[in-house]
């Protein structure tokens, strides 16, 4: 098989993998034998980097022989600003979820329900219920009106 890119198309299947290797950097490169083939593929994708005439994009580091990407001072590139916005993004949802599913748990404990009964309607419904509320919190408010208690000052939260 054999793929053919113009310049343009490098540099965006470059951006890519720069997007899923700075993912897959979060938990160790090529160490985790489930993503060694991630940055395999990676490396031999950049290999072609002055084949496409993108030696402002690529480099090869002399000492290790491996590919990597070239930053501007700022990271000022398109792709950084896309992973901050799905970071900001991804910790907000998460925050949300895990929010609304301690509240619906307490709550159902308080009113002695088992929440193994409720069906996944009714459990996709209060979560929705409790993460509609710190949605519009988080949107209006930001983390100013979250406050963590200390267990041993307070009590646990």
């Amino acid at each position: 098989m054999k793929f053919e890119f113009t310049q343009k198309e490098y540099r965006t299947l470059v951006d890519i993998l720069t997007l899923s290797g700075m993912i897959l950097d979060a938990y160790g490169r090529g160490e985790d034998s489930s993503r060694k083939g991630c940055f395999e593929l990676e490396q031999k994708i950049y290999s072609y980097f002055e084949d496409v005439g993108s030696r402002d994009l690529i480099m090869r580091d002399p000492s290790t022989g491996q590919y990597g990407r070239k930053w501007s001072s700022d990271r000022s590139e398109t792709i950084v600003k896309i992973l901050d916005e799905y970071v900001d993004a991804s910790f907000w949802e998460e925050l949300i979820v895990r929010m609304a599913e301690r509240d619906m748990l307490a709550d159902l404990e308080l009113q002695g329900k088992d929440q193994s009964k409720l069906t996944l309607e009714e459990r996709e419904t209060l979560l929705r219920k409790y993460g509609d509320r710190y949605d519009r919190e988080f949107r209006s408010n930001g983390l100013k009106s979250i406050i963590s208690r200390s267990e041993s000052s307070e009590g646990t939260n």
